[in-house]
């Protein structure tokens, strides 16, 4: 079992689709539609076998799709998306929508950089105990 490796990584789902943005670095992750499926129940607590139980049930489900799932899963540890744990949930065992079949069964993870210095810009430190957030430099 896994979830969201909560110390690096902020995660959401909109409109079927997810987003795992790593504050530490700034790179965002996004996914295809039955990927988005599937990284929403791992990261809350879902089992892949039932996760995989349940993509298997469904008419036209490739044979393959026992190593796509695997390489999915190793390529969200791989980039520290998820992390073990002893915890886990039924939310593997949630049916399917037809919206994460939208793409067919793909699992795909990509990579994206092009915003990281906006990720990475750290408002915190403009912050001051007695006057709040935002300091304005005086004007000379």
């Amino acid at each position: 079992m896994y979830k969201l490796n909560e110390e690096k990584m902020f995660f959401d789902v909109a409109d079927g689709q997810a987003i795992a943005i790593n504050y530490v670095t700034g790179i965002y992750y996004g996914s295809s539609s039955l990927g988005s499926w599937v990284l929403d129940k791992v990261v809350n607590g879902g089992k892949v076998e039932d996760i995989l139980a349940n993509i298997q049930s469904l008419p036209n489900c490739p044979e393959n799709m026992k190593e796509e799932l695997d390489n999915f899963i190793s390529q969200l540890k791989e980039k520290e998306i998820i992390i073990e744990s002893e915890e886990s949930t039924d939310a593997g065992k949630d049916a399917i929508s037809e919206e994460a079949l939208s793409d067919g069964f793909v699992l795909n993870l990509e990579e994206f950089d092009e915003v990281q210095d906006l990720i990475l810009a750290d408002p915190v430190h403009d912050v001051d105990v007695e006057q709040g957030w935002p300091v304005f430099k005086e004007e000379e």
